[in-house]
């Protein structure tokens, strides 16, 4: 055989087998060499790798102490109580914006810092996050304590049995106190995520959630009030955030300590103004997409919320596999970008959206082709999907995974209007388009006007920067893109 040719054979396996070997070499804590192009290169993906991992992992220890905790709760509170329980609980989804956006500025400029190799700079994004977020948490708590003793607890969570009017009150005292201390307290994980240590932040966020679980059974086994229980779950996560704080801020960086004198007007602008950017973006994304529900229930009444909500559900999957491989790169693309590693950037942006396509169109297929099956063996009988929601929840899921890895490589170069333009408008479209589609077309409606609004007000723009990025680069001049556009 001719040796020519029997080399351009094995030349694609050959190729294949070093890229995995590069890869695996990924997988380990010893860090690399920084002093190099290739070497920062090799610890930026390391650290995305590993907090990847490690966010998988907290998913799994959190999954494994919901399914213990939940029937613990329940036998043990009654069916009343764990209700009031889980209205509280659920406050944390309306209050997630209470930081102002402040916290992923505060990474962003951690970030920049750690690009730079500036101590002081990151000295002075700490100090003055910190004491920015802890006059939010004040402000907040001055507010619930002027109106804490006007409103009936028990009448406004609609109790009705004698405890549970009387532990409504308190409950709700224990988790606002809980919740403000957890403003200035978070920031400590946004500071490892700009330093590209997530798997430091996720392995504190792991053993929150087995203090919470074992503060649980200590709660129960003593017989503990309403209140308790909320302050073992609610507060087992602020000892995970203050024991990481000691480490990190005494320990490892006691540079890092906040200090009132470290705090700079400039800096708390800068935090202000691309917080309130992200804040603005955050709301505009969570206006698109939990208007589903809503616009399907009042069209077509609650019965329907549930037979679209189930599926939703499932095709989530799609969206949180591809989060784990893009949302560790933010950092780094801020990183990059004080160092001026063009290469770097365009090359793991390209990488990254070859390999999320290919993720999310794999997880869609599988589950549009048994997605019936899936949700039949989860929930029984009740919720039967027609092929065109399934097929549309999994476009859904690959356009929404394709425009979230872009989204990240925006994030971490802060090009934050450009996207808060783009985000109210596809809000206001995709409601628009949902309400029209639903009357039309019933319950594949709502998520086919999720994918137009997707294509025509997120997709072009997207795509546009992204190509413009990758031809010219970045401007010469040392300037923040949003500056620029």
């Amino acid at each position: 055989m001719n040796t020519d040719s029997l080399k351009d054979k094995t030349a694609p396996l050959n190729n294949a087998s070093s890229r995995i070997k590069r890869t695996m070499k990924l997988f380990r804590l010893r860090p690399f060499e920084t002093g190099t192009a290739e070497g920062r290169s090799q610890e930026r993906y390391r650290r995305a790798a590993l907090t990847a991992i490690s966010s998988g992992m907290v998913k799994a220890v959190m999954a494994l102490t919901l399914f213990v905790s939940v029937p613990l709760t329940l036998h043990y509170l009654g069916t009343e109580r764990y209700g009031l329980w889980m209205t509280i609980s659920a406050v944390i989804g309306v209050l997630g914006f209470s930081d102002l956006g402040i916290n992923n500025s505060l990474m962003n400029g951690i970030a920049k810092a750690n690009g730079r190799d500036d101590q002081q700079l990151a000295k002075e994004y700490v100090s003055s996050a910190f004491f920015l977020l802890t006059l939010v948490a004040l402000c907040l708590g001055i507010a619930f304590a002027i109106a804490y003793p006007w409103i009936p607890w028990g009448t406004f969570f609609r109790v009705q049995s004698p405890q549970a009017l009387a532990e409504a009150g308190p409950a709700v005292a224990v988790f606002a106190a809980c919740f403000l201390l957890s403003i200035p307290a978070g920031i400590v994980s946004r500071v490892q995520a700009g330093y590209q240590e997530g798997l430091a932040a996720n392995l504190w966020a792991a053993f929150g959630s087995i203090f919470a679980l074992l503060f649980l059974l200590v709660v129960i086994h003593l017989r503990g009030s309403l209140s308790f229980l909320v302050l073992a779950m609610a507060g087992a996560p602020i000892l995970a955030l203050a024991l990481n704080s000691v480490v990190q801020f005494c320990i490892r960086r006691p540079w890092l300590f906040p200090s009132w004198r470290s705090v700079k007007a400039v800096v708390l602008k800068n935090l202000l103004r691309l917080g309130f950017l992200f804040l603005i973006l955050q709301l505009g994304g969570a206006i698109a997409f939990s208007s589903d529900n809503i616009v399907i229930a009042r069209i077509l009444g609650p019965e329907a919320v549930t037979q679209y909500s189930v599926p939703s559900r499932l095709f989530s999957l799609v969206t949180l596999a591809s989060s784990f491989i893009v949302a560790p790169l933010w950092p780094a693309y801020g990183e990059a970008l004080e160092r001026r590693d063009d290469a770097w950037i365009r090359r793991t942006l390209l990488r990254s959206l070859l390999i999320v396509t290919g993720v999310s169109v794999a997880i869609s297929a599988v589950l549009v082709t048994f997605g019936s099956v899936i949700i039949r063996l989860w929930v029984g009988q009740s919720i039967h999907p027609s092929t065109f929601l399934l097929v549309a929840l999994g476009l859904w899921g690959v356009l929404s995974s394709i425009s979230s890895t872009v989204a990240v490589f925006l994030n971490g170069l802060s090009v934050v209007r450009f996207q808060v333009i783009i985000a109210v408008i596809g809000a206001f479209m995709n409601i628009v388009l949902s309400v029209y589609l639903t009357r039309r077309i019933g319950i594949p409606g709502v998520i086919c006007g999720s994918i137009v609004s997707q294509v025509l007000v997120t997709g072009f723009p997207y795509f546009w920067y992204v190509q413009r990025y990758i031809k010219n680069g970045l401007p010469a001049q040392r300037v923040t893109v949003d500056e620029k556009f």
